[in-house]
């Protein structure tokens, strides 16, 4: 059976440095070096919230709280990306103040992140996969995730700022398929890979976002270059690039 659905391809342009937290951790803070699903569907909430005068960012539920980004996440079917180059963290070393027992004092702290600047030309390429049915039923239109993409200034940390480029939209075809060239970041368990990459457990989106305490992990690949994936696939096809889900 073949499935049609609504896609948005982003093309962004980042500042330099990609500042994304490694959530839970302790004072040792640690930073990712590709982008996980999580934070690029809170990438295009901040603007589409926006689109209906919202500014929260956070959800309170009980004594737990988590991204408002969450109560989106079932109007994607799928959410990747692709990066050009590798990404290196570095960390720098801050003095900053602190409240301690109602006590301001000085500490050292450090500020881990990706770094992408230097003699290559960094770009990213964001693809969502939207589910028609699911958005008919909610507050946005597709005309507004649209809108929202055109709108998407940083992707997690207010460090990480980037600049969109181009957005395309349209309908495409999700394939059923035993073997495809991506260069996309797709999920790796039940498939295997022919090329270089790097593999990275990252929140399930699906089952929530923004709370971390009790939330499955994927394992995602994300290619350095176009790899080959063999198993049981689904495939869309963007301007002659293959998107594994």
């Amino acid at each position: 059976m073949i499935l049609l659905i609504f896609f948005l391809k982003v093309e962004v342009k980042p500042a330099g440095v990609i500042a994304l937290r490694a959530l839970p951790q302790s004072k040792m803070r640690n930073a990712l070096d590709y982008i996980p699903p999580s934070t690029l569907i809170g990438a295009i909430a901040y603007p589409l919230f926006h689109l209906m005068g919202e500014r929260r960012e956070t959800l309170i539920e009980g004594k737990n709280q988590k991204s408002a980004a969450d109560k989106l996440r079932n109007l994607f079917l799928w959410v990747t990306t692709k990066m050009t180059g590798k990404p290196k963290i570095y960390g720098s070393i801050l003095k900053i103040n602190r409240l301690h027992r109602g006590n301001v004092e000085s500490a050292v702290t450090s500020f881990p992140f990706a770094v992408m600047y230097g003699n290559i030309n960094y770009s990213l390429s964001i693809v969502y996969l939207l589910k028609e049915e699911a958005i008919s039923n909610s507050p946005y239109t597709l005309k507004d995730f649209k809108r929202a993409a055109w709108g998407i200034s940083r992707l997690g940390s207010r460090e990480s700022v980037v600049s969109v480029e181009n957005v395309e939209s349209g309908r495409a075809e999700v394939h059923e398929m035993e073997e495809a060239k991506t260069s996309y970041a797709f999920p790796f368990s039940g498939k295997e890979v022919e090329g270089k990459g790097a593999l990275r457990a990252v929140f399930d989106w699906r089952k929530g976002i923004g709370s971390y305490s009790d939330v499955p992990l994927i394992v995602m690949f994300y290619p350095e270059e176009e790899v080959i994936v063999r198993g049981k696939l689904k495939v869309v096809t963007l301007d002659g690039e293959e998107v594994v889900l």
